[in-house]
């Protein structure tokens, strides 16, 4: 039985690509068998990242002409380390239903590997959402920006009332609870919490179980491209608004120094051959995924002491 992990990062420039392709180039060190999978349609380059250049067969292809799935996966330059490449140029996932995605997943699962990775695309489409809580991991990558962090809370924010919706929707108590929101200052309600402590007063049972999808509802931080020990605090501030303002357990499973030589000198023809990375940058990584995988968080201490 494998494991999905699916990486978003609420907006582009946070380096969520490169974070992903490290967190499965140590996985596979590890004598783990990934398979990432490049679900960034209009953004995808996740190929790139392992100097695959020939992609005869895309993800679109499954979606597009139900090819089976495990026929798309490519074979990298890294022992125990496949993948299957998006398509840069398909607008087919504005389209896509749930079944579809579901689908998807089904076919994720039959997958012969240890971990399956899927690296999700920017922004709030609701198909992106989707795929983020069908995983096993939810991930998030940001960097240490004003613009950034409050853009990925509200990517938070968003999925977790996708999920509270969908769950209220089986109910019939979705259009109740919008309504609730809609006139939470009369309602006296502030945060998701309050939400369903009134959907509670209307049915104990289901608010019951909302509090029960609330406690199961996890998500693991990671801050990157961090400069100095201000910066490192900025992932558990992040942690903090989510658990006071939504209520959810959010873990900060750590974050990656800034690499001056790695970024500066990014380039295309450096990724198509081979990525070159501090060992700085490759302890960041091994604790993020040891994190990840015990459900842990770096603490406090750390960023006193670094």
């Amino acid at each position: 039985m494998n494991e999905i992990w699916a990486v978003a990062g609420g907006k582009g420039g946070t380096g969520k690509t490169f974070v992903i392709s490290q967190i499965a180039s140590y996985l596979a060190s590890i004598n783990k068998k990934v398979i990432l999978i490049d679900t960034d349609f209009g953004g995808a380059n996740l190929h790139s990242f392992f100097g695959i250049e020939s992609r005869k067969k895309t993800i679109k292809d499954f979606y597009k002409d139900d090819v089976p799935l495990e026929s798309l996966v490519l074979k990298t330059k890294i022992e125990n380390l496949e993948v299957i490449p998006g398509d840069i140029n398909s607008t087919i996932f504005d389209v896509i239903k749930y079944n579809k995605k579901l689908k998807l997943f089904s076919h994720i699962k039959r997958l012969n590997a240890d971990y399956i990775l899927l690296d999700l695309g920017g922004g709030f489409n609701k198909n992106l959402i989707d795929l983020f809580l069908l995983a096993d991991k939810m991930i998030v990558v940001t960097i240490p920006e004003i613009t950034a962090i409050e853009n990925l809370f509200q990517f938070i924010k968003s999925t977790f009332f996708r999920k509270l919706n969908f769950l209220l929707g089986i109910y019939g108590l979705k259009n109740f609870a919008k309504t609730a929101w809609s006139k939470r200052g009369d309602n006296s309600i502030i945060t998701i919490l309050d939400l369903i402590d009134y959907v509670r007063e209307e049915s104990g049972e289901i608010g019951e179980i909302a509090i029960k999808e609330i406690q199961n509802f996890k998500i693991n931080i990671i801050l990157n491209k961090v400069r100095d020990s201000s910066e490192i605090k900025e992932g558990f501030s992040l942690k903090s608004i989510c658990i006071k303002l939504i209520g959810i357990n959010a873990l900060y499973s750590g974050y990656i120094e800034y690499d001056n030589h790695f970024w500066r000198n990014l380039s295309l023809t450096q990724l198509s051959n081979e990525i070159n990375i501090s060992l700085k940058t490759k302890k960041d990584i091994k604790r993020i995924v040891s994190n990840i995988i015990n459900d842990k968080q770096i603490a406090i201490e750390i960023s006193k002491n670094e």
